[in-house]
């Protein structure tokens, strides 16, 4: 099995009425028929990639082709974990603000985006990364924990968007808090960590873990990653 495997058909994202019915992390045979009603709108991540199918209407699974929505070696390094051997360490005393609306996006599912709070998955906590959306310019990141208030400030340097999380200063353990606040993004956020008791080897695996614990930037993340520029069909009657 490849590192980036599907074993079976998987809900990743769904809404409309029928969307207690067809749950993200539902798994479906590849047999299946879905039956959906007017505004349904389902994303099944199957082995050809993802397919998005509208109601209403019925359709089966098994019919109308998907065709690869990523190259395998895009999405290795996607879900990879490779933090420790991209991100630097550096000055943690800098200020700055970018230049450009110009937003890249993240480049990997387990790179924490400064600009995302709610609930983070981390696959390893040794190589978790800070990840800014805006590198043209240098800037600078507080790391708040709520409850004694201590901050910790990381610094970017002009260009590089990843900056190793202060792990020392700011421990890392299942259900730990922070409040990251940006010099340069609108607003600060919240960020609530996950610790995954292993890292996720395929999409199948990963999906499933984020659906699970509830890690919704980065389940947004990852479907729109195989989607983007993507040939994943969209399916309505």
């Amino acid at each position: 099995m490849t590192g980036t495997a599907i074993a079976q058909n998987m809900i990743v994202r769904s809404t409309g009425p029928s969307a207690k019915s067809y749950p993200a992390g539902k798994k479906l045979p590849n047999n299946a028929q879905v039956t959906l009603k007017k505004l349904d709108r389902i994303t099944i991540l199957g082995k050809n990639g993802t397919r998005v199918i509208k109601g209403p209407g019925t359709f089966s699974l098994n019919s109308g082709a998907t065709r690869q929505s990523s190259s395998s070696t895009r999405l290795s390094s996607f879900i990879n974990n490779r933090g420790r051997s991209r991100a630097r360490t550096g000055a943690v005393r800098s200020a700055g603000v970018t230049e450009t609306s110009v937003t890249p996006k993240n480049p990997n599912l387990w790179y924490l985006d400064v600009t995302k709070g709610g609930k983070f998955c981390v696959s390893d906590p040794n190589t978790l990364v800070l990840w800014r959306p805006d590198y043209t310019g240098s800037a600078t990141a507080s790391i708040v924990e709520p409850v004694n208030g201590t901050v910790t400030e990381v610094a970017w340097r002009k260009g590089n968007p990843l900056k190793s999380w202060p792990k020392a200063e700011a421990p890392l353990a299942d259900g730990a808090s922070y409040r990251v606040i940006g010099s340069n993004v609108e607003k600060s956020v919240e960020v609530n960590f996950v610790m995954l008791k292993e890292a996720p080897e395929n999409l199948n695996d990963a999906a499933s873990a984020l659906i699970a614990n509830g890690c919704q930037s980065q389940l947004d993340l990852l479907v729109e990653t195989l989607d983007d520029g993507s040939s994943a069909n969209e399916e309505q009657s």
